[in-house]
């Protein structure tokens, strides 16, 4: 089936798309690209589990059009592949919660005549101009138990002029004022961190600052908890840089058209 009239890839999508993990992801290819039968650019492989997709079938969409890049949609059930299975050489990996955050800045990077990651092989490099936000003056809070963790967003921020707060979870005595968005760190989302996320999201809400959430490999159930915490994006460990920086950019822009509500789960 063919999308809309539109001026964003050509793209082959194969596998189990219907699937309730790619709620998000399919529908927002399907607006931004053109699905259909002709020669792809990039070709979309939709996997809700290990083996709806064999490398066989793979490599035979790849002799079928060359010269497409080949990107993986991965389902929660497959987050242990790289561990227990073969996945397909050269193929892009991304898990249903990465995905969209990583096309949307492809179809900006393409937008400028600039090269897509499926085509730039396996660099996934920081690259600093893609990660600049329009606005100067940006803070950012970072509410985390792990320093080094703390350290890692701070740096990656910092590089593009940005300033950073660090505060341990359950801290008050930290000024949050005028803070543009808060990033928090947590693990599979325990209802003791649920409780700590909406805490934290119901202080950076008195600001209309958005929080995106970043969670060990996150299963569909546990972003919709994060989701009702408070959290307005959720990414799984170990996130990208550029994809964490593309959904800062754009949760921070929905803010300003949009007065956050404070999660009903905090106090």
């Amino acid at each position: 089936m063919h999308g809309a009239t539109t001026i964003g890839p050509s793209v082959w999508l194969v596998g189990d798309f219907e699937h309730p993990d790619f709620a998000k992801a399919v529908p927002l290819v399907r607006a931004t690209a053109d699905v259909g039968p002709a020669l792809p650019e990039v070709i979309v492989v939709a996997q809700s589990r290990p083996g709806v997709i064999r490398r066989r079938e793979i490599e035979r969409l790849r002799r079928s059009a060359p010269l497409a890049g080949v990107v993986s949609l991965l389902g929660s059930w497959c987050e242990g592949e790289t561990r227990t299975g073969r996945p397909a050489a050269g193929v892009r990996r991304l898990y249903w919660h990465e995905f969209p955050s990583w096309w949307q800045r492809q179809m900006v990077l393409r937008a400028a005549g600039r090269c897509p990651d499926w085509a730039r092989g396996e660099d996934r490099r920081l690259m600093i101009d893609d990660c600049r936000f329009e606005e100067r003056n940006n803070r950012f809070a970072i509410e985390t138990n792990c320093w080094d963790t703390a350290a890692a967003l701070a740096d990656v921020l910092n590089s593009v002029g940005s300033e950073t707060i660090w505060l341990r979870p359950g801290r008050k005595d930290v000024d949050l004022c005028g803070v543009t968005a808060g990033i928090w760190e947590g693990g599979q989302l325990s209802d003791a961190e649920s409780e700590r996320l909406a805490a934290f999201s119901a202080r950076l809400a008195t600001q209309n600052a958005p929080v995106v959430a970043l969670l060990d490999f996150p299963r569909r159930d546990r972003c919709e908890v994060a989701r009702r915490a408070g959290a307005a994006a959720v990414l799984g460990k170990p996130w990208v840089n550029v994809d964490l920086m593309a959904t800062l950019r754009q949760i921070i822009g929905q803010a300003k058209h949009s007065r956050i509500a404070p999660s009903p789960w905090a106090a």
